[in-house]
């Protein structure tokens, strides 16, 4: 293994992952990844009276790096896809309590009603605009890489790796001006092939969902606390963070 893909002790990253901030709408087959606004609002809330300090991705990342642990209280929070709710539901929960937050897109869905990043069979929704990207950037939200067309990287030979990794780094980059340093496998999936590549595109780590080592702490097969539709009260939502604290 390289030094860009070195391991550490286990440690459990504080970072958390949403998907869509709303309401599953009606015929909705897979309705794990939705979080009803409100209760988006009463989580951040819920973290903030707790004392978390709020970082980006990447912020967290690159203290680790320099520090060799994570910071005192830190937390991340995440979404996958880029959709449009990120803007219109969670974006004035996040301004309201000063807080950032780090968001994954697929660049080629941005501005786009799109099956990619959809379960099979769900309808197409609609993704960020990128007006509404710059804007959210301006406002500190940081944007990563969710690859270019959420293929699953694990399945693909590696000059597609490499378009999908590498793309999306750059169109990122033009569209927000800022350095895209962390990316987000889609559906979680990688291979040491994806992981070597990110790497030498230049990412500070790469984020998994639940696929990652639990007996070490892999910077490009990060695993993160899923938050899902089924913990609808507090107290499975204080269960799942608290041990992050």
């Amino acid at each position: 293994m390289s030094d860009a893909v070195k391991s550490y002790p286990a440690v459990i990253p504080p970072v958390i992952q949403y998907h869509k901030i709303d309401k599953p709408g009606q015929g909705t087959l897979v309705r794990g990844g939705f979080t009803p606004p409100r209760r988006f609002a009463r989580q951040m809330t819920f973290l903030k009276e707790r004392g978390f300090v709020f970082y980006t991705a990447s912020g967290l990342i690159e203290y680790f790096i320099e520090h060799d642990r994570f910071p005192e209280n830190g937390i991340a929070v995440t979404f996958d896809d880029g959709w449009q709710d990120n803007y219109t539901k969670a974006f004035p929960v996040l301004q309201a309590l000063g807080l950032v937050a780090t968001v994954y897109v697929v660049p080629s869905c941005l501005g786009e009603r799109s099956t990619k990043a959809v379960a099979e069979g769900e309808n197409v929704r609609e993704h960020l605009s990128r007006k509404q990207v710059l804007e959210m950037s301006e406002a500190g939200v940081e944007f990563g890489s969710h690859s270019l067309n959420h293929r699953l990287l694990n399945e693909l030979p590696y000059q597609e790796i490499v378009l999908e990794v590498e793309e999306a780094k750059r169109q990122i980059e033009e569209l927000t001006q800022k350095e895209c340093k962390t990316f987000a496998y889609p559906a979680g999936h990688y291979n040491k092939q994806a992981q070597q590549i990110i790497a030498g595109a230049g990412h500070l780590a790469a984020f998994s969902t639940t696929y990652g080592p639990v007996d070490t702490l892999d910077l490009y097969a990060l695993n993160r606390i899923e938050i899902l539709r089924r913990d609808r009260f507090r107290f499975q939502f204080a269960r799942k963070v608290e041990a992050l604290q």
